[in-house]
């Protein structure tokens, strides 16, 4: 491909038109299942829309005996001006549109395991001030078609914010 057929071609809609092959980085050992590749080609669109919108990537994977959460960032003025935001993101990929809606499959008990897992971040990574809140990356790749992305922002509020 001619260097003006690719300018050309990335530049009708260069959000979609991301080099997914040149952001992954596999650490594991064993080959990965089509359902984990999927998910972690989700995971690092979710992490360049991130970058191209102004928010730092605190961490990734963090996992414990408790749970994993997929995505931490963080961004200055985002929520609260002079205080930063940190987002704790659950990242969910479907290969299709057909099924239960990727952000609908955040159960009750996967809430209270990522709950769990932030306080364990703050326990770590403690701040005097900011403001914490979780979202919802939901991801749909079909093939041949570009990636789907849709952002819900505070997604949940976990019952103990309010004292139940």
């Amino acid at each position: 491909m001619r260097k003006s057929q690719l300018n050309q071609r990335n530049s009708s809609n260069s959000l979609y038109h991301i080099p997914i092959q040149k952001t992954w980085h596999l650490t594991h050992t064993e080959p990965l299942t089509s359902r984990a590749l999927l998910g972690r080609c989700a995971e690092n669109l979710v992490c360049f829309y991130l970058r191209q919108n102004g928010w730092h990537i605190r961490e990734r994977n963090f996992a414990s005996q408790q749970g994993e959460i997929d995505i931490i960032a963080e961004k200055m003025h985002e929520d609260l001006k002079g205080y930063p935001t940190v987002a704790f993101i659950e990242v969910k990929s479907r290969s299709t549109d057909q099924c239960l809606s990727p952000s609908l499959s955040v159960s009750q008990s996967k809430q209270k395991k990522l709950t769990r897992m932030r306080k364990l971040w703050i326990g770590r990574h403690a701040r005097e001030k900011a403001v914490y809140r979780f979202d919802i990356a939901a991801v749909i790749i079909k093939k041949n078609r570009p990636p789907r992305l849709t952002w819900f922002r505070n997604a949940f509020v976990p019952h103990e914010e309010f004292g139940w």
